[in-house]
């Protein structure tokens, strides 16, 4: 099978019409549409079908298959594209990373900056999003790290390279009418009766601490990222409970405190899809982020970045 055919089956579904995607990869309609039922024969099924009275296309459960393997074929010819680009000319191509947005811009500031400034003609892509997605866009091949704020799904497909520790914090505005700013921290109890605003990623952990300690916590609001949380603080409407770095600065109008009785991990992970190469790229960084990171080195990066050169 042509590689272009995976090409263009990717720009029929993502552009949604035959028309629009004809337009898109400059092919004739009847020519695309021949292609198509030439890619269905070839895997002997129905890939994708057109509601009657409805120009929408639609994925058959064979189509969704094939869409994600089309989107990691064609990512391995981009793969290899840049790795020849970075021998011939230097460190460069394009690093793609799914982040939370909550974490893009401790992550700017914290190492793309510098590492940008050793690698001048590398670009950046971050794709920000929830875990959920954070992991079909690893797999699928859109993106090569992955930054995740919570357990990983599909943990056995996975190969987590760096774990950094982070704290359960209680983020409140400095002239909160609740809790006083001078206090070194809180506890549960502090926070009893008190409106919570809290993130998605660590909602489960917070409920069962107040659990074990007979509390009912008034959440009025979980929300999937950490920003929309932040908001109610901001508002100083409610307190917000989220992970943090510790000594992380969320802004001058915000006071952050650690809980202190609770003692679950938090943490998030620098993740990778095993067995699935790395470009040249995506190895300096991980060299820069391993000497310039005072994060837990899971895996063996000296042996793994020598078989990624094999």
């Amino acid at each position: 099978m042509e590689l272009d055919n995976y090409r263009n089956f990717l720009a029929i579904v993502e552009m949604g019409s035959f028309t629009s995607a004809a337009n898109y990869v400059h092919i004739a309609q009847p020519a695309l549409s021949k292609q198509l039922r030439a890619m269905e024969a070839y895997f002997g099924a129905k890939l994708i079908i057109t509601t009657r009275g409805s120009r929408q296309l639609l994925l058959t459960d064979a189509g969704h298959i094939l869409y994600q393997k089309a989107k990691y074929i064609c990512s391995l010819e981009d793969l290899a594209k840049r790795e020849i680009d970075s021998i011939m000319g230097g460190v460069m191509g394009t690093l793609r990373f799914s982040i939370s947005s909550s974490r893009s811009a401790l992550f700017i500031k914290s190492s793309l900056k510098a590492f940008n400034q050793l690698y001048p003609n590398i670009t950046y892509e971050l794709y920000e999003a929830g875990i959920a997605e954070q992991t079909q866009q690893l797999l699928n091949g859109i993106t090569e790290i992955g930054i995740f704020s919570t357990p990983v799904d599909y943990q056995d497909n996975f190969e987590v390279l760096f774990r950094r520790d982070e704290e359960l914090v209680a983020v409140y505005h400095k002239d909160s009418v609740w809790l006083d700013p001078s206090t070194e921290s809180v506890t549960l109890k502090d926070l009893e009766d008190i409106p919570l605003s809290i993130s998605s990623g660590c909602n489960e952990m917070f409920r069962k601490a107040c659990a074990d300690q007979n509390m009912i916590p008034h959440i009025i609001c979980v929300s999937s990222t950490r920003e929309t949380a932040l908001e109610w603080s901001l508002e100083n409407a409610a307190v917000s409970i989220v992970p943090a770095e510790p000594a992380e600065k969320l802004g001058d109008e915000f006071v952050i405190r650690k809980i202190s009785d609770i003692s679950a991990d938090v943490y998030k992970t620098v993740v990778k899809v095993k067995d699935r190469p790395l470009s040249v790229a995506a190895q300096q960084f991980l060299k820069f982020y391993a000497k310039t990171r005072n994060s837990q080195q899971v895996c063996d990066l000296e042996e793994l970045l020598k078989n990624e050169s094999l």
